[in-house]
């Protein structure tokens, strides 16, 4: 049983963050304050790898929506009730890439109002302005009945599957210190000393394979 919820622990810890694209403003956004955002799609991502937008499991997040700012909402000493930027809703659409029709992830965030939170106002006003334009997606790999994440093929690693955990509105997309914070999170004291500093700072990819390397072997 340990070792059951030690890996659960684990497979929590693996946050996965992909660029995803502002859709654009509607004429009444001042009034909604809903903004549409394109969170993710079945291209290779800057990691080297390809998520699986027949898979996606977006129930608890559209049941309790988490939207945030550069991935900080997983709380922590420094915990704020403004990291949580206002509500959000997940769904699929179909889009034409040129004879074939795929399905992407989409994302419609409404932002809390500026006398609730000055902070989710802000960045409200920043994405009107142009200033900020892309969200990040959060989530857990989803294993198949073999217990495999995905496997790589046509030089990308390709997901099983997805649990949305949270949408981030980023300054860059994939931040290289949340992927650090990640992969020292996730392994064991024992192994860190086979990971050298340079390799968790320059090789976004090697460090998802070896996230993904490490969760296999547990």
């Amino acid at each position: 049983m340990e070792q059951i919820n030690k890996q659960k622990t684990m497979e929590q810890k693996i946050i996965n963050n992909l660029e995803g694209q502002l859709r654009g403003l509607e004429d009444n956004v001042e009034e909604t304050r809903k903004v549409t955002f394109i969170a993710s799609t079945s291209s290779v991502d800057r990691h080297g790898t390809v998520v699986n937008q027949k898979n996606w499991n977006i129930e608890k997040f559209n049941a309790n929506p988490i939207v945030g700012y550069q991935h900080n909402v997983y709380g922590g000493e420094e915990a704020n009730p403004d990291d949580q930027l206002g509500s959000a809703r997940a769904y699929f659409e179909t889009v034409k890439k040129g004879a074939v029709e795929e399905q992407q992830l989409m994302v419609d965030i409404t932002f809390e109002p500026r006398d609730i939170n000055e902070k989710a106002d802000k960045i409200f006003r920043k994405i009107q302005h142009g200033s900020l334009r892309a969200v990040s997606v959060g989530f857990i790999p989803v294993a198949d009945d073999n217990g495999s994440m995905g496997e790589n093929r046509e030089g990308a690693f390709h997901y099983f599957g997805q649990e949305l955990l949270e949408i981030s509105v980023v300054n860059i997309p994939s931040n290289p210190d949340a992927l650090k914070r990640s992969l020292l999170d996730l392994v064991d004291p024992k192994e860190i000393k086979e990971i050298k500093e340079e390799v968790i700072n320059k090789n976004f990819c090697n460090i998802q394979e070896k996230e993904l390397l490490l969760l296999n072997k547990k």
